[in-house]
């Protein structure tokens, strides 16, 4: 297996290709002028930086680190012409690579506080909607028992009218249907 420098470039977050390039000849790997790498010399490469960048090795010391590693496989029997002078080893740091594990570790900083929020989102959430709801459903039956009282002490004034005043029905007609009698005929009749 093996991946493009543009590719390993990428996923280091560099600026420009020949900062592999540059890592590739100092670790004294054979095809270094390659723009595939195989994997394991893409892992000393992605050591190298991790060295650099976390630990804040200097560039000599990561490479006499990751040489130190070696184990003599056949992946890593090629690497053993380490060129020390194919990496700046001055005190000063190239400003390219300090300005891209700036903005790498800012990139890491802003995803993690991204997950973080949304966690603290979905866990606020789930009580702010059982609060909701339990606030709505209280609501709504307190709305429906005053208005349940209402209704009942508006019949009941209705109820009370209706017992004090007095009704005459002499005169009065009932509504529905009147029955005529119906005169039932046979065969005689």
């Amino acid at each position: 297996m093996s991946i493009s420098r543009i590719e390993l470039k990428a996923q280091l977050g560099l600026g420009k290709v020949s900062d592999i390039t540059n890592v590739r000849k100092a670790l004294g790997q054979r095809d270094w002028q390659n723009s595939q790498v195989v994997d394991a010399d893409a892992l000393e490469v992605t050591e190298y930086y991790r060295l650099v960048r976390e630990q804040m090795m200097s560039p000599a010391d990561a490479l006499l680190q990751i040489a130190g590693k070696r184990t003599g496989t056949a992946a890593e029997a090629q690497n053993d012409d380490i060129d020390e002078t194919a990496v700046d080893h001055s005190e000063h740091r190239d400003g390219q690579e300090e300005t891209n594990g700036m903005v790498l570790a800012i990139r890491s900083i802003t995803q993690e506080a991204s997950l973080a929020m949304t966690d603290v989102a979905d866990a606020a959430s789930e009580q702010i909607v059982d609060t909701f709801c339990i606030a709505l459903g209280a609501n709504v039956v307190d709305k429906l028992q005053n208005r349940a009282a209402k209704v009942r002490a508006n019949f009941g004034s209705i109820t009370q009218s209706v017992r004090s005043t007095p009704l005459d029905l002499r005169g009065g007609s009932l509504p529905g249907k009147k029955q005529e009698s119906k005169q039932i005929t046979g065969l005689w009749g």
